[in-house]
């Protein structure tokens, strides 16, 4: 995914500021590339969830916060966690961030890496599907914020980022949850970094002031608990 071309970008602040590694103006007609680590900080990245009915929300055990990884990863690393029982078959569970820097008013395709820690075993089956391979992770940009809204008592987002293991317009799907470990007792599933990189895009133009939403999250279709470590989400944008 990453090109010649492309002009490194850091991400700063507690909104992601993007700045370039020279002084020289951005040129809108250069691939960019936006990089968030969350070791750094949370980066004013804040969580939410859909695709559940708001009546029965406490079932679904919603939780999200910045913490440390858990072991045997690197405890002394913070990441953005997530995590939620899918009662509906459906749950999405996300971490939206914006950055700014871009030359202003510019068409981009967006394509996606994202790194996370997982403990799904691979090749399980479960309720609904597999803890592994039946949730999916998506990475997304758009214009507007991404939100959940409440729709006849039901949290829908307000962009489209497709359905479980499809696509949509504003988000991506780069791969599944599922580690290395194959399946064998829960209580000895390990946790790992997996890193997937997308080979999708999506279509976004920055805003009047260089500024673009960054989406990340969970598509499941695994009726049971999943939970997420964030570490890491890079976008390169290539002008259209």
């Amino acid at each position: 995914m990453h090109t010649d071309r492309a002009v490194p970008l850091i991400a700063l602040l507690a909104l992601g500021l993007l700045v370039s590694c020279s002084e020289d103006p951005i040129d809108p007609s250069e691939p960019l590339t936006a990089r968030v680590d969350f070791s750094t900080g949370q980066h004013g990245w804040t969580a939410g969830f859909s695709d559940y009915p708001a009546a029965d929300e406490a079932i679904y055990h919603l939780q999200s916060d910045y913490r440390t990884l858990p072991a045997p990863l690197d405890t002394s690393q913070r990441a953005l966690f997530i995590s939620g029982v899918n009662r509906s078959d459906d749950l999405f569970m996300y971490w939206k961030g914006q950055i700014v820097g871009l030359p202003p008013g510019t068409r981009y395709r967006a394509s996606f890496e994202v790194e996370f820690a997982t403990n799904a075993q691979s090749g399980c089956f479960g309720v609904g599907g597999s803890p592994g391979e039946s949730v999916w992770i998506k990475a997304g940009a758009t214009d507007i914020e991404p939100e959940s809204v409440l729709v006849d008592g039901f949290y829908l987002m307000n962009i489209d980022k497709g359905n479980q293991s499809t696509s949509g317009e504003n988000a991506v799907v780069l791969g599944d949850v599922a580690s290395s470990q194959p399946c064998g007792p829960e209580a000895e599933a390990q946790w790992e970094l997996k890193q997937l990189f997308g080979t999708e895009t999506v279509e976004v133009t920055s805003d009047s002031d260089g500024r673009v939403w960054l989406l990340v999250g969970s598509d499941s279709g695994f009726e049971s608990l999943t939970s997420l470590y964030y570490t890491r989400v890079l976008a390169t944008f290539e002008p259209i």
